[in-house]
């Protein structure tokens, strides 16, 4: 792939820079995702500018636990029904649609990386079926790009690296359109905590910050913002000790118990179902 560095927005920036965590992860004899697609995205240039974000092991390992818990997830609904929807929302270079088994793919994300993203890896290469569909926030209603892909069967929505940068009502006016359009649609989405970012996620958020990509932590939990738009908790996998049981050590052990299960709680990954 031909990139021009000196042209990407920062939004797309944050895409490359989830993508190189995957690449860099690829290369380690104990990878957690195996993602070998992941560096077709990048070249020299863009590796240099992201350098700066790429050394915190502690970050990369959060990462790409997420990501891992995540695939996880999503391939054991396809193991039980292969031929269900897989919608991802703020797709980004996800790739899962070219290296899990089964699912009707549905990527939905802005313009320009959807055309970086064809221009690497096609629709029609991908060995599953898959959709993408370009959705700019800023002149688009959310409601009106999923009013055509409305309908009433079990579809599974992936919400992953975006809360992040929402605040309570923006999460839950996505969280209320996906239930709108999919009511009987399962939600995953990793979620983080206001004193988590505090307290632990600093550093990377001041990076992110410097960025133009800021996080916006809420004074409450953002589960409370996907619930208020008709969604129920089923299940939530912590990050961080997927972090712990993947590279032990590499997180310190906390000495308040309060404070490790800050960290435990604060960085998780989440699964909902419509709230009947």
């Amino acid at each position: 792939m031909r990139t021009h560095p000196g042209t990407i927005a920062n939004v797309e920036l944050t895409a490359f820079y989830c993508c190189a965590q995957r690449e860099r992860d690829a290369g380690d004899a104990d990878s957690l995702c195996g993602d070998r697609y992941a560096s077709r995205f990048l070249d020299d240039a863009l590796r240099r500018r992201l350098a700066p974000l790429l050394g915190d092991d502690a970050a990369h390992a959060c990462n790409m636990a997420r990501h891992r818990l995540i695939d996880d997830l999503v391939r054991d609904a396809l193991t039980r029904d292969p031929g269900r929807r897989v919608l991802i929302v703020g797709a980004g270079l996800d790739t899962r649609a070219f290296r899990l088994g089964g699912g009707r793919w549905l990527e939905l994300d802005h313009p320009a990386i959807l055309a970086i993203k064809e221009a690497t890896l096609p629709e029609r290469a991908a060995p599953n079926p898959l959709t993408r569909i370009a959705f700019d926030h800023r002149r688009e209603s959310l409601a009106g790009v999923l009013a055509p892909l409305a309908g009433d069967d079990e579809a599974l929505v992936v919400l992953e690296g975006v809360s992040v940068y929402l605040g309570q009502d923006a999460l839950g006016a996505l969280a209320g359109a996906v239930r709108a359009a999919l009511p009987r649609a399962q939600l995953i989405a990793d979620l983080t905590n206001g004193a988590f970012l505090r307290w632990f996620g600093r550093d990377t958020a001041e990076r992110f910050a410097a960025l133009g990509t800021p996080f916006v932590p809420g004074d409450r939990h953002p589960r409370e913002a996907v619930e208020s738009a008709g969604w129920l908790a089923t299940a939530t996998a912590s990050i961080t000790d997927r972090v712990h049981a993947w590279r032990p050590g590499l997180l310190p052990q906390l000495r308040s118990p309060q404070a490790e299960r800050m960290r435990r709680e604060g960085y998780a990954v989440w699964t909902f179902a419509p709230d009947a």
